[in-house]
């Protein structure tokens, strides 16, 4: 089954309205390329859960017969435990969750305690640094019945020449709370700063 992440960007589950509208389209996009479900979520800046847009994204993507997962914004929730019965008077099927840490091993006692909470009301995916070395230790210790996994592994480049001192990849803040975007104003400066010394350079010849 091929569940496709709703996000239009990383850092923090507070979006946009043209982010909002971002998310709508994706999910309309996710049907016509023959995606069998969304992961989507969203929270409010008190760290509870965005119930009207919840509900948006939900009803989107039930308009266009799409199974739903309710992402890892559950675990930067000021209260997981409320947000999880909130999905489920929602009706949300499944949420995937780290039990609010780093990793779901380091938070496996929270997620068995969500999955003795769910109670088969909603089912619990447990995601976050799960791989071969770890998937039996979580299935059992939390009794979770679906695990989320990247299986990423690290890819070396066969570049033989690699220039010194030279990095394109840009470097991402390591914080949820902090992330790059295109400043507006920033392009207008730079457009400015570019027209003024094109144009004193015409001036000068």
């Amino acid at each position: 089954k091929l569940m496709v992440l709703i996000r239009p960007r990383g850092g923090d589950f507070l979006y946009s309205e043209d982010e909002v509208a971002v998310m709508l389209a994706d999910i309309v996009a996710c049907k016509q390329l023959g995606a069998n479900g969304v992961v989507i979520g969203g929270l409010l800046p008190d760290g509870a859960l965005d119930i009207t847009l919840t509900v948006q994204l939900l009803q989107a993507a039930r308009r266009h017969e799409l199974d739903v997962t309710f992402h890892r914004a559950v675990d930067a929730c000021s209260n997981i435990s409320q947000a999880v019965e909130q999905l489920i008077g929602m009706g949300i099927p499944r949420i995937l969750t780290s039990g609010g840490h780093a990793s779901a091993q380091q938070g496996a006692d929270v997620i068995a305690g969500l999955v003795k909470q769910a109670a088969g009301r909603i089912s619990v995916m447990a995601g976050g640094g799960v791989n071969a070395g770890n998937a039996a230790a979580l299935l059992a210790a939390t009794g979770v019945m679906e695990l989320h996994s990247t299986c990423k592994r690290r890819h070396h480049s066969a570049m033989q020449y690699k220039r010194p001192n030279l990095i394109v990849s840009s470097a991402l803040p390591l914080d949820d709370y902090v992330w790059n975007c295109t400043d507006e104003s920033e392009v207008e400066r730079l457009l400015q700063a570019a027209c003024a010394s094109h144009s004193q350079d015409r001036h000068t010849s």
